[in-house]
């Protein structure tokens, strides 16, 4: 099957959490995601770990799917797996009260 990709904006149809596309957007995704199969693996993956943050769990548990999650893929993206297995206790303290450092992060880059 030859697919010729014409799509514009396909990093923002990447990028943009599934729930969120138009039934266009869906359909633009999936026509690039059957011509490119190994992206359609990272973005799967990428949809997987988001939804790890939309669930109510406790952070134990969190860690468990974390680590089940970086076993999947690990091939594929190393070194945020890397990473992610480096700040495992910050990142998993997320599920404790549901907050970020995002807002005061964004106000230091600015200062």
């Amino acid at each position: 099957m030859i697919c010729q990709i014409k799509i514009k904006h396909i990093k923002h149809l990447l990028l943009k959490n599934h729930s969120s596309l138009t039934k266009e957007e869906k359909q633009n995704l999936e026509y690039v995601l059957n011509c490119l199969k190994k992206l359609r693996l990272a973005y799967e993956l990428k949809e997987e770990f988001r939804s790890i943050y939309e669930t109510d769990q406790p952070p134990d548990k969190a860690r468990l799917t974390f680590e089940k999650w970086m076993e999947k893929s690990s091939q594929l993206f190393h070194a945020s797996t890397q990473i992610i297995k480096n700040h495992i206790d910050g990142i998993c303290n997320y599920f404790w009260c549901r907050t970020t450092s995002g807002v005061m992060e964004g106000i230091n880059n600015k200062i």
